[in-house]
């Protein structure tokens, strides 16, 4: 008889760590799969913009631009003069060098875009920058047009 009992509770006791095993198991795959579909806080993802590095071309040409250019001229906004940055799509060197040189010459020459620009702007005479080389002008340009 006892040995019928102690057979019946070691099958209880079995059965009993077998249910907790099973119930133990159940929810940790619940959790685990509620895990999944959890609301989570967004990942914003920062991306920084590349960082320009400034040939010394460019640095000479910003610095030339700050001291004769830019009294009169924005890169990105018109101002007294056009804006400068994509001027050289717009206009040929040659044609942009001449205009630095002595924009008054051209204008009254006749030169189209000359008298256009001349006109679009008020009638203000740019002022002439002979004593500037070609290399500085291609300085002021590599700066120029950097974009934002």
């Amino acid at each position: 008889m006892f040995d019928d009992l102690s057979r019946s509770l070691g099958i209880i006791s079995g059965l009993i760590l077998t249910m907790i095993l099973v119930i133990f198991c159940a929810a940790f795959l619940v959790a685990h799969e509620q895990q999944k579909y959890a609301i989570q806080a967004p990942v914003e993802v920062a991306v920084a913009a590349a960082a320009i590095v400034l040939t010394e071309q460019k640095e000479l040409g910003e610095s030339i631009f700050k001291l004769n250019c830019a009294s009169c001229h924005n890169r990105y906004k018109k101002a007294v003069g056009p804006a400068l940055y994509g001027v050289t799509g717009r206009r040929d060197m040659e044609w942009i060098y001449t205009w630095i040189y002595n924009s008054a010459d051209m204008i009254k020459s006749g030169d189209a875009q000359a008298v256009a620009l001349y006109q679009e702007y008020k009638q203000s005479n740019m002022n002439a920058f002979p004593q500037l080389s070609k290399t500085d002008v291609d300085a002021i340009l590599s700066w120029v047009e950097l974009p934002k």
